[in-house]
């Protein structure tokens, strides 16, 4: 299995390291697989925009009809965001087991102490019980069932592939019944979307704690305090819901055919105390739910599902098993002392061999990963180090000859300031052989400046986008600024203004708003765009 680590200090350049090497999958033949020419299976668990240029450049370079592959989520707590845990796969009543195991370990960090590391007393065992009692209760199937009623009106896409299939539902059917006569027809996709109704959510827990086959085996425990384990599970619950109610509802946050997913935590992954460090937990957890969710799914599972979409799933889980999958964590010092997130990668890490998935992680110290991920890690990228006793760990740790140790000691010093590229020393293991090369990131002016995490940059290049548009404001700033940065031209200008008295704030973005302008305009520069310059998207590779 392919672990690649990247560790450099901010503004090394790993972050745009790490996006080459994403990208560079996508256009691989190593991708294309024997199903045809697909993109890879790529989600990326992103604290901040660093991967933003990486997607918008990808989906420039798709044909139209196929820009949906690709896709860049700011993940919120707000209307259109809601994700439910409990979702299945298609026409499945209950959840695979690998998606059973990340149910009882979310929910098992739910319930734990703000405080603590060690779930209550018998919590674990009671979760598992609640689970499976929640999807019996939803089910359509066995005794004492209570599955939820169809409503016209929720779906209206649902409502008319019903009526144009003629399928015949009784006024109070079931969603499940709603799901299987979707399937019938072969509207798989559909089918998705109205199983997102049929099966449980948070609030369906209370009920199933509360019924008497898991009321009558834990009523006596006592999780170490006066509460017995049921009422505090439920009390845990209810602050769970009252405080991310987007958990509580069906999923809408959708991402369609999409192959590539960048998903951007920032917004929901706060630092600073023990509920802000529970919450980037739980966010953590969701978010790679969300992305590699399907990256475990295997040929052999199809037998575990109903008969009615088994064909289906078959070809799906095979296709997913060939493909070639990735799963890349950025700011990894973020889940530092996060068991249970650390857990899970040490399980996709251990899983992941035998599903052909890659997993890259970034982070800014070497302490960072822990033992295990670096003793099994197979690339490890060094961009830099914060200071000496940080490069000597490095050495170290990575055992490293004394020419590359040279390499981390003195000459790995970030981007160089004429775009030629930033060094790294690569150690790759393969085959029972070691290789240490120094290399250099060197990219294109188009590259550099979609990939750039600068905030000077960042910010010239969001007001070309927002006034030419993506393709347009990368060829402008390629064309002036081919060493992939502004900052020199910023700094000169920023110091003129703060001369003059100017205050700091604004000057900064006096001059980003002044050389937009000019790129807009093409004037002030010494540069003028020529009106014969083609103005189409650029292309990977190309320009």
């Amino acid at each position: 299995m392919i672990v690649d680590l990247f560790v450099a200090p901010p503004g090394y350049g790993k972050s745009v390291l790490a996006n080459s090497i994403l990208l560079a999958l996508c256009v691989s033949y190593a991708a294309l697989g024997p199903t045809g020419a697909k993109l890879p299976l790529i989600g990326k668990l992103d604290v901040g925009p660093s991967a933003e240029g990486f997607i918008r450049l990808l989906v420039e370079a798709l044909p139209p009809e196929r820009r949906d592959e690709a896709i860049y989520v700011a993940m919120q707590l707000t209307d259109g965001y809601e994700v439910n845990i409990f979702d299945t796969q298609v026409g499945c009543r209950e959840p695979l087991p690998l998606e059973r195991a990340f149910i009882q370990n979310f929910l098992a960090l739910a319930t734990t102490p703000i405080d603590g590391e060690v779930p209550f007393e018998g919590m674990d065992q009671l979760i598992g019980f609640v689970i499976d009692e929640a999807y019996r209760m939803v089910g359509d199937s066995g005794p004492n069932i209570r599955p939820k009623t169809y409503h016209r009106g929720l779906l209206p896409e649902v409502d008319e592939a019903l009526r144009q299939g003629q399928a015949v539902l009784e006024h109070d059917a079931w969603w499940w019944e709603v799901v299987d006569a979707l399937c019938t027809a072969g509207k798989h996709r559909l089918a998705e979307k109205a199983q997102r109704f049929a099966v449980p959510v948070l609030q369906d827990l209370m009920e199933a704690v509360r019924s008497p086959q898991v009321k009558d085996m834990f009523s006596k425990v006592k999780a170490g305090t006066t509460e017995e384990t049921c009422e505090l599970f439920e009390r845990y619950i209810k602050a769970l819901i009252r405080k991310y109610p987007t958990l509580n509802r069906p999923t809408q946050l959708d991402f369609g055919p999409a192959r590539v997913i960048v998903l951007d935590l920032e917004a929901v992954a706060p630092a600073g105390s023990a509920e802000a460090d529970r919450q980037t937990d739980l966010m953590y957890l969701l978010g790679r739910h969300i992305l590699a969710r399907n990256f475990f799914l295997r040929p052999k599972y199809a037998e575990q599902v109903p008969e009615l979409v088994r064909e289906f799933h078959t070809k799906r889980f095979t296709e997913v098993y060939e493909a070639t999958k990735r799963l890349d964590y950025d700011e990894y010092h973020r889940t530092k002392g996060r068991r249970f997130v650390r857990a899970q990668v040490e399980r996709d890490r251990r899983e992941g061999r035998k599903h052909g998935l890659q997993l890259g992680l970034s982070s800014q110290r070497m302490e960072d990963f822990g033992d295990d991920l670096v003793s099994q890690s197979t690339g490890r990228f060094v961009l830099g180090a914060g200071d000496e006793k940080e490069a000597e760990e490095i050495i170290t740790r990575f055992r490293l000859t004394e020419a590359a140790g040279e390499v981390v000691r003195h000459k790995l010093k970030g981007p160089d300031e004429n775009g030629s590229g930033s060094p790294f020393l690569a150690i790759i293991d393969a085959d029972n052989v070691r290789y240490e090369q120094m290399l250099v990131n060197s990219l294109g002016p188009i590259e550099l400046w979609a990939f750039s995490t600068t905030p000077t940059d960042v910010a010239l290049r969001n007001r070309l986008y927002e006034l030419v548009g993506f393709s347009e404001g990368l060829r402008r700033l390629s064309r002036v600024f081919p060493t992939g940065t502004a900052k020199k031209e910023v700094g000169r200008r920023k110091d003129e203004r703060l001369r003059r008295g100017e205050e700091d704030g604004r000057a900064q973005a006096g001059v980003v708003d002044e050389l937009a302008d000019e790129l807009i305009n093409g004037r002030g520069l010494g540069i003028v765009l020529r009106k014969h310059e083609t103005t189409d998207g650029p292309k990977i590779g190309v320009f």
